[in-house]
């Protein structure tokens, strides 16, 4: 079942996830680069978070600030220079770029969330042996059969763009998905990482 952007906000359904993952982590489902594009790598970005609710749009924008000074490259979270009780415009951006210089803006937002369910096949396990003679006959007499089971899972698809602040061209793009997230936090770790390790591969960051 797919879930419309529009009709819950990505916060509030990660609550909706069935089974929730010890480890989250997102992986690129598609990514693009302009191969003719050859300046960079980035050293001044603006982050841009696209969110319904402020909080989790600072969180998002805050992180990413935070995670790119541990590299030292400058950025500056878009709430901190454009107003953060509504979405940023093209207004807003325009003039930030303008008046701060900022060589990239780097804007994610979410795509979808799909609920399916999943079927977790059968497995074989070797039985437990103890020192008695039923436990003894079942270790050496077989293994114990797992039925296979159907499960839900919450698939977050998200999109980061990076985009060149002179000329306004996109030079960027991909779109990730994370499985179960369990919290708005763990979300936003995972897509930073993700997001962080291609545009070094990408030469769109400084390999640090």
């Amino acid at each position: 079942m797919k879930v419309k952007p529009g009709r819950y906000t990505i916060w509030y359904l990660i609550g909706l996830a069935a089974v929730v993952a010890a480890c989250t982590s997102s992986k690129p489902i598609a990514e693009w680069r302009d191969q003719a594009y050859t300046s960079g790598p980035f050293d001044n970005i603006l982050i841009v978070g696209i969110s319904d609710q402020v909080t989790s749009r600072r969180a998002f924008e805050n992180n990413f600030v935070d995670r790119l000074g541990e590299e030292q490259i400058k950025a500056t979270a878009g709430f901190a220079v454009m107003p953060d009780n509504a979405r940023p415009t093209e207004k807003n951006i325009r003039a930030v770029i303008k008046d701060i210089r900022f060589d990239a803006v780097l804007i994610t937002h979410l795509v979808g969330v799909d609920e399916k369910t999943v079927y977790q096949p059968a497995t074989y396990r070797p039985a437990p042996y103890y020192n008695s003679i039923y436990g003894y006959y079942n270790h050496v007499g077989g293994y114990v059969y797992d039925p296979g089971y159907y499960r839900r899972q919450t698939y977050v698809k998200l999109e980061t763009n990076l985009y060149d602040a002179g000329s306004e061209a996109l030079v960027w793009s991909m779109q990730s998905e994370t499985i179960n997230p369990s919290s708005v936090q763990k979300l936003i770790d995972a897509q930073i990482k993700i997001v962080v390790k291609r545009l070094k591969v990408q030469g769109l960051l400084p390999a640090g």
